[in-house]
């Protein structure tokens, strides 16, 4: 049996972690052929349990036919990091356009979703997946996502606790005032909890960034009475899900993971999952409007979970509240902003109405969009496996959910790969390497934004020049990741120590070549010693004391779930 090796890509990466947790369940790994035609024409798998969504796992032809069956392929994290194995039962060409028809309804690659599919491989590896190292997996979950990521068994135990009907609301956009006023009646109507659910993967082209919306949907769980007990009404968890933008289907699909974390009752609004922009019609849909509702009708003897169809809310301008909109005829005093508006607004720099959302949320959005800010680098620098990297992406994944500010990660590995490919490991070619991270970085800094920068850069020289780069756009700190090269090669997951030990590769870092110790670091941190939440919170105070980062008040986490 032979292993090869392949990195995930965004989408990927969003459907492992989901097969990993039961997110997906019935579905434990990247569909076969059959499974496949199967959801494509049927809906269902081959069993016939319901599911409407492809979820395969594409790659070159060249790759695909490296592989043989029986063959396992280490699924990698960007960094190369192995996370899971697939044991390859299938390998298929996809008919893209046939999918294309049968999940979209079209072939128009107007259709955001079609044009995503167009751009995939057509051919697919099937077969169940597995986790390779549980508490690499979960820390790589951790650093990989953005906060407040709960799976199925942790969201289940909280809503067992809590003893309620649950009904769950899914949302690619940041909540409004119409979404507010949807949610509370949903919850009067099954007298139950509020889930919060709100995709954080990749989605269509233009939307709101996931850490904007997650921050003001943050926002807006203020605006939530508690429950008659006193306890929270409401879970914010998120969901890193990547969307297909394929309307009613989707929105089943949306339904069945919600089922598999918990929630009893799941929103049907107004053209879920529907990418907008359609030329052809002229409220700009892809289908119906409705036609999910009528979807969820129809397939709701295959579902535990239970659809609450609710119409499209707007702003009544004479009673000064947000009201449902009759499907027969429309109130002049009634109006709303397309999200497309809105984000029109935001980058003109106009102001949201008063009545668009509460104020904590509108601040939420502008704040995304003023960008006044001064740049800075934070400079993460250690031997490999030193937890710089894993430091750097939470880093980030904090930072752009606290700042409102655009953020950068800058990773050696993904580097090495794309814009220093062909660079070796000489002393020249590492100076050349770090200096072009150094003006990419300062392009960012000069504009207002902050990058996270996780390199080895062993040579004092090449520090300094990615130093003098960026200070004279912004603020430079050096964080010196000061882990031992006992513990570097102990915890080493790509077995790079190993095999420079054995004199397989050279020019390793510790081994051959040396590190050069920074002399004055900002900030030094010994990953290891303290648990990692304990590192990561000590990088944050340093920031916030440094004026990168506001202090966050605990009073701001009062609606999140944190059980």
């Amino acid at each position: 049996m032979t292993e090869h090796l392949w990195v995930l890509n965004p989408q990927q990466r969003c459907d492992l972690d989901l097969l990993l947790t039961g997110a997906y369940d019935p579905v434990t790994g990247f569909l076969s052929r059959q499974d496949y035609q199967s959801v494509l024409q049927r809906m269902t798998l081959v069993d016939g349990a319901l599911w409407p969504v492809p979820i395969v796992l594409d790659v070159p032809e060249a790759f695909a036919q490296s592989v043989e069956l029986g063959d396992d392929v280490l699924l990698c994290r960007e960094d190369g990091t192995p996370l899971a194995a697939l044991h390859v039962e299938d390998a298929f060409l996809a008919d893209l356009q046939e999918e294309a028809s049968w999940v979209y309804g079209t072939t128009d690659t107007r259709h955001a979703g079609v044009a995503q599919l167009m751009k995939r491989h057509p051919w697919c590896l099937g077969g169940p997946v597995r986790a390779l190292d549980r508490e690499r997996l979960e820390l790589a979950r951790q650093v990989d996502f953005l906060p407040l990521y709960r799976t199925p068994v942790e969201l289940k135990a909280r809503f067992q606790r809590l003893g309620q009907p649950v009904v769950a609301f899914h949302t690619r956009n940041a909540m409004h005032g119409g979404h507010f006023a949807l949610t509370q009646a949903a919850q009067e109507q099954v007298g139950g909890h509020l889930l919060l659910h709100p995709t954080t993967g990749p989605t269509k082209l233009g939307d709101l960034p996931p850490a904007v919306r997650l921050r003001a949907i943050w926002a807006l769980t203020q605006s939530y009475p508690p429950a008659p007990d006193g306890t929270p009404s409401v879970t914010l968890a998120t969901l890193p899900l990547a969307m297909r933008m394929a309307g009613p289907r989707e929105a089943v699909w949306h339904a069945l993971i919600r089922q598999n974390f918990g929630a009893d009752y799941f929103i049907v609004g107004r053209a879920p999952a529907d990418p907008g922009k359609n030329p052809s019609r002229p409220d700009g849909f892809w289908y119906p409007p409705y036609e999910a509702q009528e979807l969820f009708a129809k397939l709701a003897p295959q579902m535990t979970i239970q659809a609450l169809a609710f119409p499209e809310y707007a702003w009544d301008g004479t009673k000064k509240t947000y009201q449902p909109v009759a499907s027969t005829s429309r109130n002049p005093a009634m109006v709303q902003l397309s999200g497309t508006r809105v984000r029109q607004m935001l980058a003109s720099g106009q102001a949201l109405p008063d009545w668009y959302a509460p104020s904590p949320v509108r601040q939420v959005l502008h704040h995304a969009y003023s960008g006044s800010d001064r740049g800075a680098v934070i400079f993460l620098t250690g031997l490999p496996a030193s937890g710089k990297s894993t430091l750097a992406s939470a880093l980030y994944h904090e930072l752009i959910l606290r700042t409102g500010r655009p953020v950068t990660l800058l990773d050696g590995d993904v580097i090495r790969r794309h814009l220093s490919k062909g660079l070796g490991f000489s002393r020249e070619d590492r100076i050349e390497n770090i200096e072009r991270v150094g003006f990419v970085s300062s392009l960012v800094v000069q504009n207002g934004g902050l990058v996270v920068a996780a390199m080895v850069a062993p040579l004092a020289e090449g520090r300094r020049r990615f130093r003098e780069a960026v200070e004279p756009v912004g603020e430079f700190f050096e964080i010196y990741v000061a882990t031992p090269l006992r513990e570097c090669e102990r915890r080493d997951p790509k077995g790079l120590y190993q095999k420079a030990r054995q004199g397989l590769i050279g020019e390793m870092t510790g081994i051959q070549s040396p590190y050069e110790v920074p002399e004055a670091p900002d900030l030094t941190i010994t990953s290891g010693i303290q648990p990692f939440a304990e590192d990561l919170a000590s990088l944050m105070a340093f920031l916030e004391k440094r004026g990168i980062l506001e202090r966050l008040e605990p009073e701001v986490l009062s609606a999140v779930a944190s059980d």
